[in-house]
């Protein structure tokens, strides 16, 4: 037996009587059953594709809602609620549905942001005063073709499934969902941080240093890849992973960078996006110039589909990035040899070593590569390493496995061998 999450009254209006119903919130569905019926006469799937209006009016501090109305079958019908009721409601069903009329809810600020099918702008609630973040996607663009539609339903959908999981803040938090004749609107929270790039540049124009400091760049790391290690957990792979996609959440906090943009975002297993691709995914060549794994830069239509360790690649790029601020992958492939890497010490370059090889089945899975001794505050694993493998110019393309750290499931660096 079903078991609901919420139940209230709603009342329709004929022209000679009023319709008393129980409207039921299930895990999968809304459904509408008249009082002294046993069947549901109205059902509403909770997906995107299910559209309410809410009715009444909005003012700050005051919400006085009248009821919502819906379509079905070609007809729009009105079910006259509670406001408290509708105020319930629209919390336990959130992210779930698409909302019209946004303007009766949020007050436009700002824009921040502006792209060729989208922009960011800064809402403001009309009811609580509080601020958040709308992504606008603009219809006309998504009906150019099927695969950017899937692709914006593809975001909507992880995002949701992600809210579920986000009590760490990993990632932006999608609230609510509206659309109008024009656009959708996503209702995200408001990252007041701004990016990775945005704080690096604030840094550079308040200090000389002009660099993170390596406990910093250890904190950025650790939190990018406990998010990853999450999205992979789940199947999803975000495929376009770059500074300007990770979100402060406060401003100079790095312990509140969040994933952003996942409008590139696809499951691994491509059936639960959808079963008509079959074994391929929408635009499989994509992302950022410099921040792509070689194979999505070498990909061919018709091999054999990536996983989630092109996001790894990624990441092992924004490694270097944080600490030198150039992005090597822009002029082509990274060279190990660099002397700006070779200067770092050994335990370092082995972790972007490691994040970096060019086969993905070398590279380590982001939970692996937090395990990794670069994170560990044990001194004694440390010097140990550093003690058997740590040489200023360590051969990074010489792997074998330190016997004292197998519990890490990782490959280390080999001693390089005196010149005689």
């Amino acid at each position: 037996m079903k078991t609901s999450s919420y139940s209230f009254i709603g009342i329709r209006k004929h022209f000679w009587k009023e319709v008393f119903y129980n409207i039921q919130l299930y895990q999968d569905a809304i459904e509408m059953t008249e009082i002294k019926s046993k069947s549901p006469k109205y059902i509403l799937p909770l997906k995107l594709s299910t559209v309410i209006e809410i009715t009444g009016q909005v003012s700050k501090n005051n919400r006085n809602f009248s009821g919502f109305q819906f379509k079905y079958k070609d007809t729009t019908k009105l079910m006259n609620c509670r406001s408290s009721d509708i105020a319930i409601f629209m919390d336990m069903v959130s992210n779930q549905i698409t909302f019209l009329n946004i303007t009766m809810f949020y007050q436009a600020i700002e824009i921040i942001g502006r792209g060729s099918s989208s922009s960011v702008s800064v809402l403001i609630d009309t009811y609580s005063q509080e601020q958040f973040a709308v992504k606008s996607i603009d219809k006309e663009y998504l009906q150019k073709n099927d695969k950017l539609q899937i692709l914006f339903e593809n975001e909507v959908k992880i995002l949701q499934e992600l809210t579920k999981y986000n009590n760490q803040n990993y990632f932006v938090h999608l609230y609510r969902v509206f659309e109008s004749k024009t656009s959708y609107y996503l209702i995200q929270n408001l990252m007041k941080g701004k990016s990775l790039t945005a704080y690096y540049n604030k840094i550079k124009k308040q200090s000389d240093t002009k660099l993170f400091s390596s406990d910093i760049i250890k904190l950025i790391m650790r939190r990018l890849l406990s998010g990853v290690s999450l999205l992979h957990c789940h199947r999803i792979i975000h495929r376009d992973l770059k500074p300007d996609n990770l979100l402060l959440l406060e401003p100079n906090n790095v312990d509140t960078l969040a994933i952003a943009d996942f409008g590139l975002a696809t499951y691994s297993n491509v059936e639960k996006q959808n079963s008509q691709l079959s074994n391929r995914y929408s635009y499989p060549i994509c992302g950022t110039k410099g921040y792509m794994a070689p194979e999505i830069t070498h990909y061919k239509d018709g091999q054999i589909k990536y996983d989630e360790q092109i996001d790894i690649y990624s990441i092992g790029v924004i490694f270097i990035w944080l600490y030198f601020f150039y992005n090597p992958r822009l002029t082509g492939d990274i060279d190990r040899h660099n002397p700006k890497l070779l200067k770092l010490d050994s335990i370092t370059q082995n972790l972007m070593n490691n994040l970096l090889k060019s086969n993905p089945k070398e590279r380590l899975s982001a939970q692996a590569a937090l395990d990794h001794p670069y994170f560990q505050t044990d001194e004694t694993t440390k010097k140990t390493f550093q003690s058997q493998y740590g040489f200023e110019n360590v051969d990074c393309d010489s792997i074998i496995q330190h016997e004292d750290l197998k519990n890490y499931y990782l490959p280390m660096m080999k001693k390089p061998q005196r010149q005689i």
